[in-house]
């Protein structure tokens, strides 16, 4: 039974990252037709994988919706307005960079071969292919430009007292963004400085 109420809490968070007119229009349908199901599916088995799939399609259908938006409106204009889609973006535009780079400072085995055959030469180790390139500097110039669209909606004063709002998913983010660009970007100038003064040069 509690395990129920936490999985239905968490079903309903996850509805609150639809754009806003969407959750409007259908979030109570959508969370009804979910407690509906899972009565149905609780005592089935497979009920796990059921939940699985059906949480899935909903972060896709978030995504989806939000391209949307993007697509048939003002691109950049929503982007820097409405604080989901600039999170979203944002988070989109770090992932690559950041994926490696934990892939890489965590030593996670199955990501860590198949990243070194893919941004190294073959029978080269440790010299750095175009893609690899593209993925590292491409990425490094990318995190600050993904952190100050993700900062934008927090930044816009809203209402008749010009108040600013902090938004959660905006927060969280930004957050990583920023710790994402300090290890990687200090790493970098770390790396030149100990070059200069000969310590290390790789």
């Amino acid at each position: 039974m509690f395990k129920g109420r936490i999985i239905h809490a968490l079903y309903k968070k996850l509805l609150t990252l639809y754009p806003q007119r969407f959750r409007e229009r259908l979030g109570e349908s959508m969370e009804q037709t979910f407690h509906d199901l899972c009565n149905e599916q609780k005592q089935q088995p497979g009920h796990s994988f059921f939940l699985l799939a059906i949480f899935t399609a909903t972060a896709i259908g978030i995504v989806h919706e939000h391209l949307l938006i993007l697509v048939e409106g003002n691109v950049m204009k929503n982007m820097l307005t409405n604080p989901t889609s600039a999170a979203i973006t944002s988070l989109i535009l770090s992932l690559p960079l950041g994926l490696t780079f934990v892939a890489f400072m965590f030593d996670i085995e199955p990501l860590v071969k198949p990243l070194n055959n893919l941004f190294t030469i073959e029978g080269q180790q440790g010299d750095i292919n175009m893609l690899g390139r593209i993925v590292i500097y491409g990425g490094l110039l990318l995190l600050p430009v993904a952190f100050a669209l993700n900062l934008r909606p927090i930044l816009k004063r809203e209402g008749p007292e010009g108040k600013r709002r902090l938004y959660a998913l905006n927060l969280i983010v930004g957050t990583a963004i920023l710790l994402l660009t300090t290890f990687t970007w200090g790493g970098l100038i770390l790396e030149e400085i100990y070059c200069l003064r000969g310590i290390r040069c790789d």
